[in-house]
């Protein structure tokens, strides 16, 4: 019997636009009042995260930042797996190599750039690009929620890494952004390669997530839904992108969405339809009404 649903955010609880239809809300809701329990396990901020539901769920479990921080639905922090600053400067130090990808160090409260706002501004309007595909760079700028401006206003500048490390709180994730897609996929390979003590993952093909290997969305979900008394057979998770690649390889009940990447799929058990045709509700209403095995199986 399922009684934790587990959800990634953009590409597959959002549609297109990144938006939660009221569908998909709906659908929620009515798992949540049989006793479901609803985890959003998201690279996002808490800010960007509640933001985007809009209040049309609540009471939902957070994992933030790629799992490197788990809030509970009442509001309790119950974990945090920050990055040692060894390690950042590990990351610091690769990253030196590709002058062309901005870094922004994500802390638990606080955002860091090393550089000029408008190196971040330039670097950070290449990633939204993909992000925000089919909207002009004017509409990109104006997003008060999700856009590089907004993005700007909660980052500290700092000319170096000695100044950011004096100055910053424990770092969460690293986010690299701001090269073309096929360079960062590159990247990204070298990067795990090099830095095999750090997960190294990926939300969109322009950027790079980096994190612990504790703060992961798998680990971080597992030693969530024990502490709570769940089993992990107990649990169905839903995931298109790199970054939910730890959640699909462990054993839960696990379903790729249709737009997922190639490797989600490929280890995925389930098939669900995509994101711009609510896949996640569509699941959900198969699973409350008792033929959760009528999902496309993959393995």
């Amino acid at each position: 019997m399922i009684k934790v649903i587990a959800v990634d955010m953009d590409g597959t609880l959002l549609n297109e636009n990144h938006e939660i239809t009221p569908r998909t809300a709906s659908v929620i809701k009515r798992a949540q009042k049989l006793g479901m329990r609803v985890v959003i396990a998201t690279g996002r901020f808490k800010k960007g995260a509640l933001g985007a539901i809009d209040g049309r769920i609540d009471n939902v479990d957070l994992l933030l930042n790629s799992g490197a921080e788990v809030e509970d639905r009442d509001g309790h922090v119950l974990g945090r797996h920050p990055i040692s600053w060894p390690d950042l400067r590990a990351v610091a130090a690769f990253f030196e190599k590709y002058p062309e990808v901005g870094l922004k160090y994500n802390g638990f409260e606080k955002m860091a750039f090393i550089g000029t706002e408008d190196d971040f501004m330039q670097k950070a309007l290449q990633d939204a690009r993909i992000f925000n595909a089919g909207k002009t760079d004017e509409e990109i700028l104006a997003n008060p929620d999700f856009g590089p401006r907004q993005m700007m206003e909660n980052t500290n500048m700092f000319p170096n890494f000695e100044t950011l490390e004096q100055n910053m709180e424990p770092i969460a994730k690293v986010f690299c952004f701001g090269a073309p897609a096929d360079r960062m996929v590159a990247i990204k390979e070298q990067a795990a390669k090099e830095l095999p003590q750090l997960a190294v993952a990926s939300s969109f093909p322009t950027n790079i997530e980096i994190t612990s290997l504790a703060g992961q969305k798998g680990p971080a979900l597992k030693e969530f839904i024990e502490s709570l008394g769940y089993t992990m057979d107990e649990v169905i998770i839903f995931g298109d992108s790199l970054n939910d690649l730890s959640m699909m390889e462990m054993d839960f009940h696990t379903v790729a969405m249709a737009n997922a990447d190639e490797e989600i799929k490929r280890v995925a058990k389930y098939m669900t339809k995509s994101n711009a045709e609510e896949g996640v509700a569509w699941a959900i209403e198969q699973l409350l009404d008792a033929d959760f095995y009528g999902l496309s199986a993959r393995k």
